[in-house]
């Protein structure tokens, strides 16, 4: 069903976020001619960003850059404040379940057709239509399982539903957590033809239950590594990072298709630097910026020219023409859903 969405659920906090931001992240306001504002997740992937990634950049072009840090809610909210025509940033990445919010609010255009010269080695799943947009990193999320308890290992997202030895032991995460959301999806497109047919989808995962719902991925890992679940969905990336560690997880590929966390680079309508823009989404996609996601964070290189190699093929699974398996939603049609499919989950997966 196709519900107008609640602005005061898929955006609740987000003027709460305003505030923060301006007291951690102020809005950047005066720049230099030569300076480009793009923006960060904090913690490890801030100093990542500081130490491997911006200072070859600004290298190789003489590009000042400036780096924002915040979260999706925040972001939207400094947009919002500034207007669509003079935005704190020239180039924004972050989810595309935010990214179809802020598009639709004209703060972005279509990058131009040669504008950034390696969009043309990307495979299909990191492109937009019209080019409204690329994405620059992406990890998918299939189905992580103990090797200790699960033998044979899942092939499916139905076997979820068929597997008794999954009953009461697979984890879920909450609705609120885009995850949780895209599990809907793909429920939906998986039993009924459609990721859109979502009242039929919570109905087929209530079959599920009892199962253990957490709010975060972080939450998910540190379950399936005490055995309290035994799969469940979680970013391959993050499997890799635990199985580094000696966690006793392994990673399947449902043979349904798989959905992602990805991460959308934009550039903003208002901006008066947007050549600037390009070069650092060039910058982005390039092969050797992508092996460092890749060596890093495990990320599945969305440049085709990228070869995942040695140990890393057991890391990375999802690379080359496997790129082909993970699901691109719509989200501007998807998120007309979700205040409906959040009411109904908090009523009824209790």
């Amino acid at each position: 069903m196709n519900q107008p969405m609640k602005r005061r659920t898929f955006l609740k906090g987000a003027a709460g976020t305003a505030a923060a931001s301006a007291l951690g992240f102020p809005y950047i306001s005066a720049r230099g001619a030569d300076t480009l504002v793009v923006n960060s997740y904090g913690g490890s992937f801030e100093k990542f960003m500081r130490s491997e990634i911006i200072p070859p950049f600004e290298a190789k072009t003489g590009i000042k850059t400036t780096l924002d840090i915040n979260l999706g809610k925040g972001w939207l909210a400094n947009l919002r404040a500034a207007g669509p025509e003079n935005p704190p940033y020239d180039v924004l990445m972050t989810n595309e379940t935010w990214a179809s919010v802020e598009r639709g609010e004209g703060f972005f255009e279509p990058i131009p057709d040669g504008a950034v010269p390696n969009m043309e080695h990307l495979w299909p799943i990191a492109k937009l239509k019209d080019n409204w947009g690329v994405i620059g990193t992406l990890s998918p999320l299939g189905l992580t399982y103990r090797t200790d308890h699960v033998d044979p290992p899942p092939e499916a997202w139905e076997d979820l539903w068929t597997r008794e030895d999954f009953r009461g032991r697979t984890g879920m995460y909450t609705i609120t957590n885009s995850a949780g959301y895209m599990f809907v999806l793909m429920t939906a497109r998986t039993f009924f033809g459609s990721e859109y047919e979502v009242d039929k989808a919570i109905d087929k995962i209530k079959e599920l239950r009892p199962f253990n719902q957490v709010d975060f991925g972080g939450t998910m890992e540190t379950v399936l590594n005490r055995g309290e679940v035994i799969v469940a969905p979680l970013d391959f990336a993050s499997t890799a990072r635990l199985k580094v560690k000696g966690s006793k997880l392994n990673i399947a590929a449902p043979r349904e298709g798989m959905f992602m966390w990805e991460q959308v680079f934009n550039v903003l309508k208002g901006s008066k630097k947007k050549e600037l823009g390009y070069q650092w989404i060039d910058y982005i996609l390039e092969p050797e910026t992508q092996q460092k996601w890749v060596e890093n964070y495990y990320w599945s290189p969305v440049n085709k020219n990228v070869e995942v190699t040695g140990e890393l093929k057991d890391l990375v699974p999802i690379h080359g023409e496997k790129m082909n398996q993970i699901v691109l939603w719509d989200w501007k049609t998807a998120n007309q859903n979700r205040d409906h499919v959040i009411e109904r989950w908090n009523k009824e997966m209790r």
